[in-house]
């Protein structure tokens, strides 16, 4: 079986971390560990998930923009094998057993 892909997400912190110059987070759990990073900047905090995801691959790392929606991803590592549809293709496969 594949190991399970360790995702994290950098996004705008909180109205209340902003206040205190705390501008961006990241998130993530690796195993049992919750991550919660903050950075004042966006740059920092993307460099700093970028840095635990090679560290904990196979990973992803979700860069959301200010309004939440998801600006660019990465991935390092193996891509875990989709599993196989009612079909019994695999996603994205052409194919399969009708």
């Amino acid at each position: 079986m594949a190991a399970k892909r360790t995702v994290y997400h950098v996004s705008p912190s909180s109205e209340h971390a902003a206040a205190a110059g705390v501008k961006w987070q990241v998130e993530g759990r690796e195993g049992r560990r919750l991550l919660h990073e903050p950075h004042r900047t966006q740059k920092d905090a993307i460099d700093g998930a970028r840095r635990h995801a090679k560290e904990h691959q196979p990973a992803q790392v979700i860069v959301h923009a200010r309004d939440g929606h998801i600006r660019s991803a990465y991935t390092y590592g193996a891509t875990p094998a989709a599993p196989p549809d009612e079909r019994g293709r695999k996603a994205g496969e052409p194919g399969g057993v009708f």
